[in-house]
C-alpha cells in the first residue's frame, strides 16, 4: 500500500515535508513500524515512550480528520491517504 505522510516533530528533526512510504499492511500501526525501521534512534524517541511503545500522545491525521479514539493504531487506511503524524512538544 502507497500513502503519503508528513511527520512534524521537534524543530532539530529533519523530515517535516510530505513523502510517499509504500508499507505492507494496512493500518496507522503498520505504517508507523514501518516508518520507525527506517529512523536512526534519536529520531525514533518521536514515536516511542520509554517503554518501547507507540507513544499515546502522538497526533494522527488522516486525510485532514484528527484521529483521537482508542483505537486509531489500528485504522485503516487505503492508498493515496495522507497521513500525518505530530509529536507532542516536550
Amino acid at each position: 500500500m502507497k500513502v503519503k505522510v508528513k511527520v512534524i516533530g521537534p524543530p532539530a528533526f529533519k523530515g517535516q515535508e510530505e513523502v510517499p512510504v509504500d508499507f505492507s499492511g494496512n493500518s496507522v500501526k503498520d505504517l508507523i513500524q514501518q516508518i520507525l525501521s527506517t529512523m536512526d534512534p534519536e529520531n525514533r524517541k518521536i514515536f516511542l515512550s520509554g517503554r518501547d511503545e507507540i507513544r499515546l500522545d502522538l497526533a494522527i491525521i488522516v486525510n485532514g480528520l484528527i484521529i483521537s479514539d482508542s483505537s486509531r493504531f489500528d485504522l485503516r487506511l487505503k492508498d493515496g491517504d495522507l497521513v500525518e503524524l505530530v509529536s507532542s512538544p516536550g
